[in-house]
């Protein structure tokens, strides 16, 4: 049996996590002794687990785009990035990337550092970074398994087995769910969270 933690998603039901060694919601530790089982239809009264709710609220699953976009390479004298948008939920913490590309080209030493930090604060695993022979430290650690994000979503932050088929280039240590229902690139997430004002 694997180590990894396990996600299995129910048709048009909620997510079912086993053997997670760790997770939290809006912070604070969830227990996760035993299988958790998340809703995704963003419809339930007891946040972020499932109470059933995708039933009355007929909530389907099925993924709407499923499209694959070729992913976009930057080259940089030290690093290269790779900007995945298949898998982008478009949370922005990217945007500070502009600016270091320019500066690492310019031959600022601190710059790939600070790049490889950025395109590890990328939850759904969209960015990725590589060094190019340089002494670039790349760490993409979690201090968490799985983080329920308020208002948002389920982030998945280690290596992972899950009983759907990845988006194309997306990595087997990050990933993104939707859990408020709307998202057109179901299971994963598209931002589309930002439009609920009533989700927690």
């Amino acid at each position: 049996m694997s180590d990894k933690p396990s996600v299995t998603l129910f048709e048009n039901g909620p997510i079912k996590v086993s053997n997670a060694k760790s997770m939290r919601y809006c912070g604070e530790p969830v227990d996760v002794q035993g299988d958790v089982f998340l809703c995704r239809c963003g419809e339930s009264k007891n946040a972020p687990f499932c109470d059933g709710s995708h039933k009355a609220a007929e909530f389907k699953g099925e993924n709407q785009l499923a499209t694959t976009k070729p992913i976009k390479t930057w080259e940089g004298r030290t690093v290269r990035t790779h900007f995945n948008p298949n898998t982008c939920m478009h949370v922005f913490y990217c945007k500070p990337l502009g600016a270091l590309r320019e500066a690492e080209l310019a031959g600022d030493d601190d710059a790939a550092a600070e790049i490889a930090r950025v395109v590890g604060l990328c939850p759904s695993g969209a960015l990725a970074v590589e060094s190019k022979g340089a002494d670039v430290q790349i760490d993409a650690t979690s201090d968490c398994d799985i983080d329920i994000v308020e208002g948002g979503e389920v982030r998945l932050q280690v290596p992972y087995d899950i009983n759907v088929e990845r988006l194309a280039g997306q990595p087997e240590d990050r990933g993104t769910l939707c859990r408020c229902g709307l998202s057109k690139n179901k299971p994963w997430c598209d931002g589309r969270h930002k439009g609920r004002k009533d989700f927690r």
